[in-house]
C-alpha cells in the first residue's frame, strides 16, 4: 500500500505451504518485494486457513528476533486506512522511549477490533476481518494455542483461549462507519463508493459514509476495490462530497427499498450494529468496568467505542 508509504508498518503477506510448485513463485516475490513470510510446517489449505493458521503465525513471531508493538491480522480482501489507524488507534497508545528513541506501546493485554457475536456458539470474539494485538497478547496466546491446541475457526479461537486459560483482555472497539462489510447498493450510484445520503452508517454492511472510516471489508470483486480506493489518498480518506438531496426512491436498488421498508416497518433487523446484536446477558460491570462474555473489558464506556 504504496499510499500510506509514511506511515510506520511493516506490511507482509502470511502463506503457509504452498508445495513445490509454487517454491520458485514464492521465491521470486520475496527477492522482488521481500513481503512474504512462509509458514512451511503447515498445509496451504482453507481449513488451514480459517482455523489455526493466525495462531501458527503468533508462534513464529515469538520465536523470531524482531518484537513489534502492535500486529494486526487482516483478510485480503480487505482496504486498510492505514493513516486513520495510525493516527487514531495507534499513536496515542504509544510513548517514545527517551534513551532509544524507539515507539512503545503504553497498554497492556489489548486488542483492537470489532466484538462480533456468534449466536451458534453463543461466544464473542473480535471479528477475523481484522483484528490488532498487543505484544503480550501475541505471546499469550502462543503459549496457550501451545498448552491447549484450540482447532476452531480462527477468530473464535482467539476468545475460546482466553476462556481455558481464565485470562481477560482490554478491548478497543471499532464502530459500525469505522469497519464494515461494503455495500455497493448503498452508493450514490454515480460511479463511485460514496454512500448514499441516506445510509445507516454504523450497520455492519454499507458504503463509504464520512472521514471516520477504517477498514472495508467484503472487496474480492478488484473493481470494488478500486473504488473503494479511490475515497483515500496519502492523508487518508478525502472529504466526501456534498450531496444535496436524497436519492429518487426509483433510482435505488430494489434490494435497498426492500430493506429500508422492513427496517422502516420496524421488522428487519438489516441495519443494526454488530454491538447491538451482542445479548445483555453477557455483560458485567466490575469495578466500574464493562465486561463481555467474561473475556473482553471495555473500560468505562460499554461500547468501547475511541472518543475523539
Amino acid at each position: 500500500m504504496r499510499i500510506f508509504e509514511d506511515v510506520p508498518f511493516d506490511g507482509r503477506f502470511v502463506v503457509s505451504n504452498p508445495g513445490p510448485q509454487w517454491t520458485d513463485v514464492v521465491a521470486n516475490e520475496n527477492r522482488t518485494f521481500g513481503d512474504m513470510i512462509v509458514l512451511d510446517h503447515i498445509a496451504e489449505d482453507d481449513i488451514t486457513a480459517n482455523t489455526i493458521k493466525t495462531l501458527e503465525f503468533y508462534k513464529w513471531l515469538v520465536d523470531g528476533d524482531v518484537k513489534y508493538e502492535f500486529i494486526s491480522k487482516m483478510d485480503t480482501d480487505l482496504w486498510l486506512n492505514a493513516r486513520g489507524f495510525w493516527d487514531r488507534f495507534l499513536s496515542p497508545r504509544l510513548s517514545v522511549d527517551a534513551a532509544t528513541g524507539v515507539p512503545k506501546s503504553t497498554v497492556q493485554k489489548t486488542v483492537i477490533g470489532e466484538l462480533y457475536y456468534s449466536p451458534t456458539w453463543d461466544l464473542v470474539f473480535p471479528h477475523g476481518a481484522m483484528y490488532t494485538v498487543t505484544w503480550d497478547m501475541v505471546q499469550l496466546l502462543a503459549q496457550l494455542q501451545g498448552k491447549h491446541h484450540v482447532v476452531t475457526g480462527e477468530d473464535m479461537a482467539i476468545a475460546t483461549l482466553m476462556l481455558k486459560g481464565r485470562e481477560r483482555a482490554n478491548f478497543v472497539n471499532f464502530k459500525g462507519i469505522e469497519k464494515f462489510d461494503y455495500d455497493d447498493d448503498d452508493t450514490q450510484h454515480d460511479g463511485t463508493a460514496w454512500a448514499r445520503k441516506e445510509t445507516h452508517p454504523d450497520a455492519i454492511q454499507h458504503a463509504i459514509a464520512g472521514g471516520d472510516t477504517i477498514a472495508v471489508h467484503q472487496l474480492k470483486d478488484e473493481n470494488l476495490w478500486f473504488k473503494v480506493a479511490d475515497c483515500f489518498d496519502e492523508k487518508g480518506i478525502r472529504p466526501a462530497p456534498q450531496t444535496s438531496q436524497p436519492e429518487p426512491e426509483s433510482q435505488k436498488p430494489m434490494s435497498v427499498r426492500w430493506h429500508d421498508f422492513w427496517f422502516w416497518m420496524g421488522i428487519s433487523d438489516r441495519y443494526d450494529t454488530r454491538f447491538e446484536r451482542i445479548p445483555d446477558l453477557l455483560w458485567t460491570i466490575e469495578d466500574g468496568h464493562w465486561i463481555c462474555d467474561g473475556i473482553w473489558d471495555l473500560g468505562e464506556s460499554k461500547t468501547g467505542f475511541t472518543v475523539e
